[in-house]
């Protein structure tokens, strides 16, 4: 009781002192709360024969229960979604998820400022770019006409045809991987450069005199510090193993090879708001949001467990 009365004194004067700093959070609080946690509620229309005619904005449609989950595994395109939005996220977790500490060790090497300033600038400048002008420039790389940059280049190299990449559906995986470390790697070096700014250069210097040399700094002084962000982002890429850059799929699909690169995320979409099954597409949302939370759960748990640090 004692230390709640003194947490709640420190957090009266905090807020006394410091007011204007926690009202510079108000927004970022309010865009939270209104598109991450109103949006919880709405998934009673899984349970709902949701018609939004019905009462105040659908709430008066009839509770049908888990019928709308019956339905959703016994549509026959649901399954295979189940293991391709699972093999897409692993694919960007084993392949993608160690790029950003990668780039970061390499950029923290660099002895000029000059060139860690501007290695960082180009990297985080793909970031800022939609989905959509990563989609169309892929395409222009991707095309067979003179302009595509991948087919001259295979030509180049003794290549006798022009391939049609976005044609098949297996070269799908792998250009989303791709698309997907260019756009966001330097992106994800920033807290990784930040953990390892916070490391004591008094470390370091013990373990040059200890004869330690770069790749031994590395390992008894770098990754030690680093370890807990390591292991918080890791939790979160786990955390989101079921799930599915939507935007990234979305923009990246074509009439051809679409039914064989749906997503969860990309099936709610076309059943919601395009077929007006708002119900179904709602229960598969809600099943793709009950899995992450578990693996989430799960991976921190195995995470303390393992290594002493944790989200939650």
């Amino acid at each position: 009781m004692e230390m709640e009365l003194r947490r709640k004194g420190r957090f009266g004067r905090a807020m006394k002192t410091e007011w204007p700093l926690y009202l510079f959070l108000l927004p970022a609080l309010l865009v939270t709360i209104i598109f991450a946690y109103l949006p919880i509620f709405t998934n009673v229309i899984a349970f709902m024969d949701y018609k939004f005619t019905k009462g105040w904005m659908g709430l008066a449609s009839p509770w049908v229960g888990f019928k709308n989950f019956v339905d959703l595994f016994h549509d026959k395109e649901f399954p295979p979604l189940i293991w391709r939005t699972f093999y897409y996220s692993v694919l960007r977790l084993v392949l993608g998820h160690p790029a950003p500490f990668i780039l970061a060790l390499l950029i923290n090497e660099a002895r000029s400022r000059l060139v860690k300033r501007t290695v960082q600038t180009i990297y985080y400048l793909p970031h800022f770019v939609s989905w959509t002008v990563i989609a169309s420039l892929t395409y222009w790389f991707l095309t067979t006409d003179i302009e595509g940059l991948v087919n001259n280049i295979r030509q180049m190299l003794g290549a006798q045809n022009r391939i049609i990449f976005m044609k098949y559906p297996e070269n799908f995986p792998w250009i989303l991987v791709i698309t997907g470390m260019i756009k966001e790697t330097g992106w994800g070096t920033i807290i990784y450069l930040a953990a390892i700014s916070g490391v004591d250069a008094q470390l370091y210097e013990a373990a040059k005199i200890d004869g330690a040399g770069r790749w031994g700094q590395f390992v008894h002084v770098t990754f030690p510090s680093i370890l807990p962000t390591t292991v918080i982002l890791l939790i979160f890429a786990f955390g989101s193993l079921f799930a599915s850059n939507f935007d990234q799929i979305f923009n990246l699909q074509n009439d051809i090879i679409r039914y064989d690169t749906n997503t969860i995320s990309v099936y709610s979409y076309w059943k919601g708001v395009w077929a007006g099954r708002y119900s179904l597409a709602t229960a598969a949302g809600l099943f793709q949001g009950v899995i992450n939370a578990i693996l989430l759960l799960s991976v921190n748990w195995l995470g303390k467990k393992a290594s002493g640090h944790g989200f939650f």
